[in-house]
């Protein structure tokens, strides 16, 4: 078996789908994530680097366990994410912060100006 991972980083989880070129699609994980609110301030939308992370790590050991393979058994990895999202990092590209979602509009005075 061939097999590629295809990881999805969505608003409220990620999705981890292991397809074979012969058999198709061999195993799917989905763990979900929190979007963090400020009860304050609606316009606050963010999410950790470490919840992406543990959800990913989950995603993938339920794909494989549905799989019934091993993880070395995948040979490539496809990632996406909602393009919109904005991760700041520092020089070790580790982020600097939460991940900043498209639906925190904090900025909208600014934007407002420039548009």
């Amino acid at each position: 078996m061939t097999i590629v991972a295809g990881v999805d980083f969505g608003t409220q989880s990620v999705r981890v789908s292991l397809v074979d070129h012969a058999a198709g699609v061999v195993g799917i994980g989905v763990a979900e994530y929190p979007v963090q609110r400020d009860p304050g301030d609606p316009d606050h939308a963010t999410q950790s680097h470490a919840a992406h992370m543990e959800g990913l790590v989950a995603a993938t050991l339920a794909a494989l366990r549905e799989a019934g393979v091993a993880g070395d058994a995948v040979r490539a990895l496809a990632v996406d994410t909602t393009g919109s999202t904005v991760v700041v990092v520092g020089d070790g590209l580790e982020p600097l912060g939460e991940y900043y979602l498209w639906c925190d509009h904090r900025a909208k005075a600014e934007a407002a100006r420039i548009t």
